[in-house]
């Protein structure tokens, strides 16, 4: 009820007396001014004020710069002489994906709801406290939010990952004892990114910059998702034992600890997570924030390995693309890759990371060089840019660029943004928008770009070179028929191979390799059909060579 009515209202108080509104009252925002004290039920209570006043940090829209802020300012210098708080964070407002204000007379409105039966409470999170720096609007959009929720189902397999691996070894990762001297340098990698992140969102949260926490949250999970795992693939489905106790290892720790420093960010998928962690791992918290805020070592942390990886990361991701443009799968392994970077720093991570490159990319020879020799750099006007530009000009700019060396041209632009020369007394800058440049590559390679250098892949095929190829694909093609039975990793099978007889020489060399990854104790490759009937068979085709597949568990 509001005045007038408000006024007619009287409430009998067990003292006896009467309750009615008080006719003369302060501006509503002294109250949120004195908050600061009220909070804390000062003056009756003196050990919450001792202990708690002033507040470590507030946070509210930029808008109460000159309301709650300024209230709680001016209120506490009135009544206390000090400033009731120590730091401020402000937000910004939340706009279309065009910037304009959301409004009903635009249509333009979002509500959370929306959003959160979507994408969950905690993508919204994720994306508005790392979306904007402090007091900067953030134009909401899908298309951002739909990464973040990508992102956490990322996360979210990670942890799949990690109990599905740890059920397959039937060990409890929370109980493992690893010698940090077994860690390879994949191990040494995550594990000093681990303690990197910790060691800077500790630094950020200190700091308040609250928008920087999620990207190295992020990162980490990322690194050890997109990075790790794929480094240790071979490692975790057909390495040693021990091997796989490592990788468990470090994916189920770098994963626990992921999850506290992402906890304050995405409470509720990381609780869920926890809690399907604890539940197969008999976890003694029972909550993911009841941890205390994790540590990190100092020695543990290599800042020029990271960026080794980094470098190689990007290279790998280049000769992955080169593959695909191609059509040869990472299985088929090729002769060499080289790579051209003037950069001794990138030659620095290549010598010190070859055997990680030759095993991601499958190749057999790795070689770092400053250019590749015969390569041929073309230019020419592209003539729907210069024609239009330069008009009447146009003729003598595309004759010049015949004479000019296209090395200059290209070097020109790459130092100073633009290529420049005198025609009839006037400069005329030519920048790359206005070329089109083709590049000449010699066989048998095929060329990629990475941030800082070039790579050439060498596809040239050799027998032998073939035979792995097909060896790797027959043994994911068993792989995968074990898993369509039902098998465990454990379960030794009886294999035979069924194919043409230039198959079979091809792979004759390959038999025991075979027999060890699928975990066969009888194996046979033959162009004959086998003497029995086995459990499970598959029909198969690679690069035209048709083979079947019979196995059965022993």
């Amino acid at each position: 009820m509001h005045k007038p009515w408000i006024d007619e209202v009287r409430i009998r108080c067990k003292c006896g007396s009467i309750k009615e509104r008080i006719p003369d009252i302060l501006d509503v925002w002294i109250d949120a001014g004195s908050a600061s004290w009220n909070c804390l039920d000062f003056p009756r209570r003196k050990d919450l004020f001792e202990k708690l006043y002033p507040a470590d940090f507030i946070l509210e829209g930029i808008d109460q710069i000159r309301g709650w802020f300024n209230l709680l300012f001016v209120a506490s210098m009135v009544a206390m002489s000090n400033c009731s708080f120590k730091s401020v964070y402000m937000h910004g407002f939340i706009n279309d994906a065009q910037g304009r204000k959301m409004s009903k007379s635009l249509g333009n409105y979002i509500l959370p709801q929306e959003v959160i039966m979507e994408y969950g409470a905690d993508t919204l999170r994720y994306y508005m406290i790392g979306g904007t720096p402090p007091g900067v609007d953030i134009n909401y959009n899908f298309d951002d939010m739909k990464v973040k929720h990508k992102n956490l189902t990322v996360l979210w397999n990670l942890h799949k990952y990690a109990i599905e691996m740890a059920k397959n070894l039937k060990v409890n990762p929370s109980e493992l004892k690893i010698d940090l001297q077994k860690f390879d340098v994949e191990e040494r990698f995550i594990f000093s990114k681990l303690n990197s992140a910790i060691k800077m969102a500790t630094e950020t949260f200190n700091e308040y910059r609250l928008n920087e926490i999620p990207w190295q949250a992020e990162e980490l999970f990322l690194e050890l998702s997109r990075t790790y795992i794929q480094l240790t693939r071979e490692k975790s489905s057909m390495g040693s034992e021990e091997d796989k106790k490592v990788v468990l290892y470090a994916a189920y720790n770098v994963l626990l600890e992921s999850l506290k420093l992402f906890a304050p960010i995405a409470p509720f998928i990381t609780e869920a997570m926890y809690q399907n962690l604890r539940h197969e791992f008999r976890l003694k918290e029972e909550s993911i924030h009841l941890f205390g805020w994790p540590k990190h070592d100092e020695g543990l942390i290599d800042k020029e390995l990271e960026e080794s990886m980094q470098t190689i990361s990007e290279i790998m991701q280049s000769a992955l693309a080169v593959r695909e443009k191609i059509h040869l799968g990472v299985r088929w392994p090729v002769k060499e890759i080289v790579i051209a970077a003037k950069d001794k720093n990138i030659a620095s991570a290549v010598e010190k990371l070859r055997d990680v490159i030759k095993k991601q990319i499958n190749v057999k020879e790795v070689k770092i060089v400053e250019s590749m020799p015969n390569v041929k750099v073309k230019i020419k006007a592209d003539y729907s840019k210069i024609g239009p530009k330069f008009g009447d000009k146009a003729p003598k700019i595309i004759a010049q660029l015949t004479i000019d060396s296209p090395e200059t041209v290209l070097k020109h632009i790459q130092e100073n943004g633009k290529h420049s020369f005198n025609a009839d007394g006037e400069i005329i800058d030519i920048v790359k928008e206005d070329l089109l440049v083709t590049r000449e590559v010699p066989m048998p390679y095929e060329e990629g770009i990475f941030k800082h250098g070039l790579i050439y892949l060498n596809r040239e095929m050799t027998d032998e070179l073939e035979a792995e190829g097909f060896a790797r694909e027959i043994m994911r093609r068993v792989q995968a028929l074990r898993k369509k039975a039902g098998l465990q990793k454990s379960d030794n099978i009886s294999l035979f191979i069924k194919t043409d007889d230039e198959l079979r020489e091809m792979l004759k060399d390959w038999s025991i390799v075979i027999k060890e990854k699928v975990g066969a104790s009888q194996f046979r490759i033959s162009e004959l059909e086998p003497s029995r009937k086995h459990a499970f068979v598959s029909n198969e085709k690679v690069k035209g060579k048709e083979f079947e597949i019979h196995l059965e568990k022993v």
